[in-house]
């Protein structure tokens, strides 16, 4: 798929989701990021970065 190509996340696998929750894959997952619509929290020491889709 070329750059220009790529879906906005309401045109993807994201289109009926409410929020994404990032975490470890241990017995007892800690958060690393919980991003909304309109607000993106991150665990100390990690970031999120965002990509706009470019015309």
């Amino acid at each position: 798929m070329k750059e220009n190509d790529t879906k906005t996340l309401e045109e993807g696998i994201l289109k009926d989701i409410t929020r994404v929750i990032v975490e470890t894959d241990e017995e007892n997952p800690v958060s690393i990021a919980v991003i909304t619509a309109d607000n993106i929290q991150s665990a100390n020491g990690y970031r999120v970065r965002m990509r706009p889709k470019y015309k």
